[in-house]
C-alpha cells in the first residue's frame, strides 16, 4: 500500500503535534469525589505558598518589622476557608461566600483607613529610602505618617495585600493552572527590592519556588479540571524539587558571595537615571510641566511642585583643591523680599554690594604680611550653558575692576571664561583691621506679610545668644523640625513663600531654608541677606575632577594648604549643584557663609587621605605595597573564577531540572496515550533521527522505501509483515494488531539503527 510524501512517516510526527495530551488522571482512575478535604487542604497550601511567599518576601528584603505569625496565620485561614468552600463546587454558595469577604474586607478597609494608609506609606518611605541610599542621592522628601507605629500598621497592610492575592489565587486555581500569571500577580513585588539588591529571606523565596513548580507541573500537564485533587500529586514534588534547587544553590553560590559574582547588568545600568529621578521625586517624577529646573534663579522663588534638575553642566571651574570644606561660588546676593522673589542688592545699593571687598583685602593683608597662614589662589570659572549670565565668584576674590581678566583658552563647550584672584579663608588666623562697609539698614528688614510666622519660629526655636551661638540654633531648629526635600508639593499662594514654609508646609529645598532663615537672623537683630551660586565638596574633586596636565602648581597657587601641594583640577558642575544660602554680618569677621539647609550638603571628612591617595587610590606607597596589590589580584581573579564557576552550575543544574522535568512530563502524557497512537510516535522518533543524521534518507516518500533504505543502510532486518502492519497503523481503520507488540518491534529497530549508526 503505497501513499504521498505527505502521508509517510512525518505525517505521523504532525499528527501527534496537533493532538492535545490528555489530562493527568486521579490516582484512582475514577472520577473526583464529591468532597475531597486532602485534595481542599493541599490547594490551601499551595494558595498560602504563593501569597505569603510574595507578601513576606517583600517585606523581609527591606527588613520591615512586622507581626509575622498573625501575617501568615491571617493568609492561611483565608487560604483554608476558600479552598474549603470552593471544593463543595456549588457555585451559589461559593459565590455568596466571596462576595461576603469582599464586603468584610471593603467594611474593614474604609474603618481603618488611616492605619492602611500609614501602613502604605510607611513602606513606601522605606523603599525611597534604600532607594536613595543604593543610588546615592539626597533631598527624596518621605510622607507623613498619620499613625506612627509601623509595626503595627505595616501588618495590617500586609493582611489586606496578602487577602487579596489569596482571593485571586483560589479563583484563578478553580479553573486553569497558569504559571506565568500566577509571577506576574506575585512576583512582581520582587521587582524592586531585587533591582536594589535587597533579597528576601529565603523561606519565603522557598515557599514561592514551590508554588510555582507545582503551578508549572500542573500547567504542563494541562491540567483544566478537577485542579484541587492534581494538586494534591504534584504539590510534594513542587517542594522537592523547590528543596533540591535551593540546597544546590546555597552549596554552589552562598548568598554572602552572589553579590559579587553578579556582574552588572547593561540593561539595568540604562534604567538608573529614571530609578533616580523616581527615587528623588516619586511618582511625581511622570509628571514634568509643573517642575522647576536646577542652577540658580536670580532670588525668584519657584512656585512649582518640585526641583527637577537636568544635571548636565552648567560652569567648568579648574582651581588647586586646598581644604576639604565646600567650595562656594557666589553669584546673586538677595536684599528685599517681596513675598516671591529677592532683589538684587547689586542693582539697589551699587556695583560693590555683595562682592565682600573689605573682607577680601583683609585676607590679602594678611597673606602679604605671612603666607604660612594665609594662600593666594588663581580660579578659572568658564561657564558652559548659556543661561549663565551672572559672573560667579569664588568667595574673598579680588573686587578690583581688574581682577576678573577674560579667558581665552576655554575647554570645549565654555561660551566664556573668567580668571579670579582669591584669597581663601584656609586658618582661623585674624585678619588685619580693615575699615568696614556701611551695612544698610536693609539688611534688618522683616517684612510684615511674613513678620508673623518669622517671629513665631523664632520663638520656638528658643533663639537667643550670639550671632555664632543662634546660628547653630537656627540650623539645629530646622534640622529637627523641617525636611529637605526636591518635590516640597505645589505652592498655591494665599500666603508668602516665606510665611507658607514655616507654618504650614515645613519641608523645602536649599531656596525655602536660606529664606527663612534668612528673615530670622533679621528678625533677631542680626544683618543677613539671601545668597545663590554654586557649591562643590572635596569629594566631588576627587571623584569627579581631572587634573589638568603641564600646569605648574605654583602659577595657580601659593601659601598654607591644609592639603599641602596639591595640582590643577579640572570640575564639572551641573546645575544640580546650584544652591542657596546665608549671609551674616559680624562685626569682627564681616560677612560669612551660614549653612542653614539640612542635608543639603554631605561633607566628606572621613579618614580620605590626603589629595594624592584620594586621587591615586594607593598613593605614594603604592610600590612598596606590591607584592600586596598583587596577592589581591590574585585573590579577585581566584574570586572571579570560583563565581563564574558557581554560576555555570547552577544554571547547568537548572537546565538540567527542567529538561528532567519535561522529560518525566512527557513520558507521562505518552504513557496515556492509545497503544495505536503510542506506535506512530514512536516511528515518527525513528524517522526524525535518521533525517537529522542521513541526508539521502529526508528524500525517502512511503514507508515501505524507508524500511527498505534502513535494510540497506543499516543491515536490520525488517519483515513484510511489520511493514503490513505499520501501513494499517497509519491508514486503516482500528484493527485487530498487537500494537504493545508493533512498539516493541520498532523501538527494537530503532535501537539497532542507532548501534549500526554508530559502528
Amino acid at each position: 500500500m503505497e501513499h504521498t510524501k505527505g502521508h509517510t512517516s512525518d505525517s505521523g510526527k504532525r499528527w501527534w503535534r496537533k493532538r492535545k495530551p490528555s489530562q493527568i488522571e486521579l490516582s484512582d482512575g475514577a472520577k473526583k469525589e464529591k468532597y475531597d478535604a486532602l485534595a481542599a487542604l493541599a490547594k490551601a497550601l499551595l494558595v498560602f505558598m504563593v501569597s505569603y511567599g510574595a507578601v513576606g518576601g517583600f517585606l523581609n528584603a527591606y527588613g520591615l518589622e512586622f507581626n509575622r505569625v498573625l501575617c501568615m496565620g491571617g493568609i492561611l485561614g483565608l487560604s483554608l476557608a476558600l479552598s474549603f468552600i470552593y471544593e463543595t463546587e456549588k457555585k451559589w454558595f461559593t459565590n455568596l461566600c466571596v462576595i461576603g469577604v469582599f464586603i468584610v474586607y471593603a467594611y474593614v478597609a474604609l474603618k481603618e483607613f488611616y492605619i492602611l494608609n500609614s501602613g502604605t506609606y510607611a513602606i513606601v518611605n522605606e523603599v525611597y529610602e534604600a532607594a536613595q541610599a543604593y543610588l546615592g542621592i539626597v533631598g527624596g522628601g518621605l510622607y507623613n505618617l498619620q499613625v506612627d507605629d509601623s509595626y503595627l500598621t505595616i501588618t495590617a497592610i500586609s493582611l489586606f495585600v496578602g487577602i487579596v492575592l489569596v482571593i485571586l489565587m483560589v479563583i484563578r486555581l478553580q479553573y486553569k493552572a497558569s504559571l506565568i500569571r500566577t509571577v506576574l500577580l506575585t512576583f512582581t513585588l520582587y521587582f524592586v527590592p531585587i533591582y536594589f539588591e535587597k533579597t528576601p529571606d529565603a523561606f519565603c523565596l522557598f515557599l514561592l519556588l514551590s508554588g510555582y513548580i507545582t503551578i508549572g507541573i500542573l500547567q504542563c500537564a494541562r491540567v483544566k479540571k478537577h485542579i484541587s485533587a492534581q494538586i494534591k500529586q504534584a504539590l510534594p514534588v513542587g517542594m522537592a524539587i523547590s528543596a533540591a534547587v535551593v540546597l544546590l544553590f546555597a552549596i554552589i553560590l552562598p548568598k554572602a558571595r552572589l553579590r559579587a559574582y553578579i556582574p552588572k547588568n547593561p540593561a539595568k545600568a540604562a534604567t538608573e537615571e529614571s530609578a533616580v529621578a523616581y527615587a528623588t521625586y516619586g511618582v511625581m517624577a511622570l509628571f514634568m510641566n509643573n517642575s522647576a529646573g536646577g542652577g540658580i534663579s536670580g532670588g525668584v522663588l519657584s512656585q512649582n511642585t518640585m526641583l527637577m534638575p537636568d544635571n548636565e553642566t552648567d560652569i567648568i571651574v579648574r582651581f588647586t583643591p586646598y581644604s576639604m570644606q565646600p567650595t562656594y561660588l557666589k553669584a546673586y546676593t538677595g536684599l528685599d523680599y517681596d513675598g516671591k522673589r529677592w532683589s538684587n542688592a547689586t542693582e539697589l545699593l551699587g556695583p560693590g554690594a555683595g562682592l565682600l571687598k573689605w573682607e577680601a583685602m583683609g585676607r590679602e593683608a594678611l597673606y602679604e604680611q605671612n603666607s604660612d597662614v594665609q594662600s593666594r589662589g588663581i580660579m578659572e570659572v568658564f561657564p558652559v550653558d548659556a543661561k549663565v549670565t551672572m559672573a560667579l565668584r569664588p568667595y574673598y576674590s579680588d573686587p578690583s575692576d581688574e581682577a576678573a581678566v577674560r579667558r581665552e583658552d576655554w575647554p570645549e563647550g565654555a561660551v566664556r571664561g573668567e580668571s579670579y584672584v582669591y584669597y581663601p579663608m584656609v586658618s582661623d588666623e585674624a585678619v588685619p583691621e580693615r575699615e568696614g562697609e556701611a551695612i544698610s539698614e536693609r539688611y534688618l528688614t522683616v517684612p510684615t506679610l511674613c513678620r508673623k510666622a518669622v517671629s513665631a519660629a523664632c520663638a520656638e526655636a528658643g533663639l537667643s545668644g550670639t550671632p555664632e551661638e543662634i546660628a547653630e540654633q537656627i540650623t539645629r531648629y530646622f534640622a529637627t523640625n523641617y525636611r529637605y526635600t526636591l518635590r516640597p508639593g505645589y505652592y498655591f499662594g494665599g500666603l508668602d513663600y516665606i510665611s507658607y514654609f514655616l507654618s504650614k508646609n515645613k519641608k523645602g529645598y536649599c531656596s525655602h531654608f536660606a529664606s527663612a532663615g534668612t528673615m530670622m537672623f533679621r528678625n533677631m537683630g542680626i544683618p543677613a541677606r539671601y545668597v545663590e551660586g554654586y557649591v562643590f565638596t572635596y569629594t566631588d574633586v576627587v571623584s569627579d575632577g581631572e587634573i589638568i596636565e603641564g600646569a605648574a602648581y605654583e602659577d595657580y597657587y601659593d601659601g598654607y594648604s591644609p592639603l599641602g601641594e596639591t595640582a590643577l583640577m579640572e570640575l564639572e558642575i551641573p546645575d544640580a549643584q546650584g544652591h542657596a544660602w546665608v549671609e551674616i554680618y559680624l562685626e569682627d569677621k564681616g560677612w560669612v557663609i551660614v549653612e542653614v539647609t539640612p542635608a543639603a550638603l554631605e561633607e566628606e571628612e572621613e579618614e580620605t587621605g590626603g589629595f594624592w591617595e584620594s586621587i591615586l587610590g594607593a598613593g605614594n606607597n603604592q610600590n612598596t605595597d606590591g607584592n600586596q596589590n598583587q596577592q589581591q589580584i590574585a585573590q579577585n581573579i581566584e574570586n572571579a573564577l570560583a563565581g563564574s564557576l558557581g554560576i555555570l552550575g547552577l544554571v547547568a543544574a537548572l537546565i538540567a531540572a527542567f529538561f528532567g522535568i519535561k522529560y518525566l512530563l512527557a513520558g507521562y502524557r505518552e504513557s496515556k496515550l492509545p497503544e495505536r497512537e503510542r506506535v506512530r510516535l514512536a516511528y515518527g522518533r525513528l524517522t526524525k533521527y535518521l533525517k537529522d543524521h542521513d541526508e539521502g534518507f529526508g528524500a525517502l516518500t512511503t514507508p515501505k522505501e524507508e524500511l527498505a533504505w534502513m535494510q540497506a543502510h543499516y543491515g536490520v532486518t525488517v519483515s513484510e509483515e511489520l511493514t503490513q502492519a505499520l501501513y494499517r497503523t497509519f491508514f486503516a481503520p482500528e484493527g485487530k494488531d498487537n500494537y504493545e507488540e508493533l512498539r516493541g518491534q520498532i523501538l527494537a529497530l530503532q535501537k539497532a539503527v542507532r548501534k549500526a549508526k554508530k559502528h
